[in-house]
């Protein structure tokens, strides 16, 4: 009998346990009034409507909007199923702090809490590429701790996320999305592809995550969006290392009006690997796969480097070198020098900043780097660049160092415009 019930309970414990919502992690629309929340389940939840209730006190979640759900499957030899979960929380009031829960009738996340962004105030953004679960820990810890004094607005990841999603059935990714949910339930966390999403069709990036639409693939591997004075772009440097020619001619069409419409002061654009870089080389950062996506090839890869460079885009981030560093204005890899290069003003060309020192399994010092001519700084410590949009003239840059939760600052860098 004491078996029996056993058994019984067991069984119960395993079904409200796989039902468990876990991941949850909040991320933007593009539309100032939209927030969007996505979590996962283990098991799927047949005959439930997923939801997220939330409202503008702990106690009184008295707004709902359903979510809707995608079973996927891991690309392991085991084929795991997982089940996403995704709702749009919408008419809300920027600068309004809202708290909110997600899940549905089987099983309830814990009460999460966000600040509605207020786009007429200064925009404060972390940016770091090339994040792992194992030894980028004291990174995630650092973010955490940022959060919970209110240090940002936004986070984005610029490819390579936990090494890898995919890893040990996909049990990897599970682990990660866990461990920062800490900052990304609380916080917007903006992802694209790095070389480390590639596998399967980007089946992680796809189905883990929610970004805003391009109206191409809608699939979170390209997008952009505004922010007060910035127009943010997030390309994928993937389909050019991959050789995947329609993808990238029709993410440069995109790239093309999207730049063509865009009537922000600020244009920050993003991908994944690096077009300058000082590196153990003579001519630095010069792969191939990396520089593809720069210079073009024929007809079928179009360079983008130009294209930037036309539609005057004042900064450019990327990661997949595991360290740090900031470097002139440039174009065609001629730098562009001035005075001060801690204050650029009416920069004519863009300014670049590798930030892939966020931690991961191989680290890179530069101090075993031939540095280029285009270098200003370069750095070794783990950490990520802290974005400051300050107004329509005005933006600022720093390296964090996550050594500590504390974060010293290293590198700070003003752009200025008329």
């Amino acid at each position: 009998m004491i078996l029996r019930v056993f058994a019984i309970f067991a069984t119960i414990f395993v079904a409200v346990s796989s039902k468990k919502v876990e991941q949850v992690h909040l991320s933007l629309s593009g539309k100032q009034d939209e927030m969007m929340v996505t979590w996962l389940t283990q098991d799927p939840l047949p005959n439930v409507t997923p939801y997220v209730a939330f409202g503008v006190t702990k106690d009184a979640l008295r707004l709902t909007a359903k979510g809707n759900s995608t079973g996927w499957a891991d690309q392991g030899k085991k084929k795991v199923m997982r089940y996403t979960h995704r709702a749009t929380m919408n008419s809300l009031v920027p600068g309004q702090v809202y708290y909110y829960q997600v899940g549905s009738s089987q099983a309830m996340s814990d009460v999460f809490h966000f600040r509605q962004p207020d786009q007429s105030l200064p925009l404060r953004a972390a940016i770091f590429g090339d994040l792992s679960i194992y030894k980028g820990q004291q990174s995630i810890d650092q973010l955490i701790a940022a959060r919970k004094n209110n240090q940002f607005d936004l986070i984005i990841h610029i490819g390579d996320l936990a090494y890898d999603l995919h890893d040990n059935d996909g049990d990897n990714g599970d682990d990660y999305m866990n461990a920062i949910q800490d900052f990304a339930a609380y916080v917007p966390y903006m992802v694209f592809a790095g070389n480390h999403e590639v596998d399967s069709n980007f089946n992680q990036i796809v189905n883990r995550f929610t970004m805003p639409k391009n109206g191409v693939y809608d699939n979170n591997l390209f997008w952009s969006f505004d922010y007060g004075f910035v127009h943010f772009i997030a390309l994928n440097s993937e389909y050019y290392a991959e050789e995947m020619s329609k993808e990238t001619q029709l993410q440069y069409k995109w790239l093309e009006n999207d730049l063509a419409g865009n009537s922000k002061k600020w244009t920050i654009v993003m991908f994944h690997r690096p077009w300058y870089c000082s590196s153990k080389k003579k001519k630095g950062c010069h792969d191939d796969q990396d520089i593809l996506s720069r210079d073009g090839l024929k007809d079928k890869f179009p360079g983008l480097e130009e294209l930037l460079n036309k539609y005057k885009v004042d900064l450019i981030l990327y990661g997949h070198k595991h360290t740090y560093e900031r470097m002139w204005p440039i174009f065609n890899a001629q730098p562009f020098k001035s005075q001060d290069p801690g204050h650029i003003k009416n920069a004519p060309a863009p300014v670049y900043i590798l930030t892939g020192g966020a931690g991961c399994h191989s680290h890179e010092d530069p101090s075993d780097h031939i540095i280029q001519d285009f270098s200003v700084k370069a750095l070794g410590e783990y950490g990520y660049t802290f974005l400051t949009v300050y107004n329509s003239t005005h933006l600022s840059t720093d390296y964090v160092d996550t050594s500590e939760t504390s974060g010293e600052f290293l590198d700070p860098f003003v752009l200025e415009k008329d």
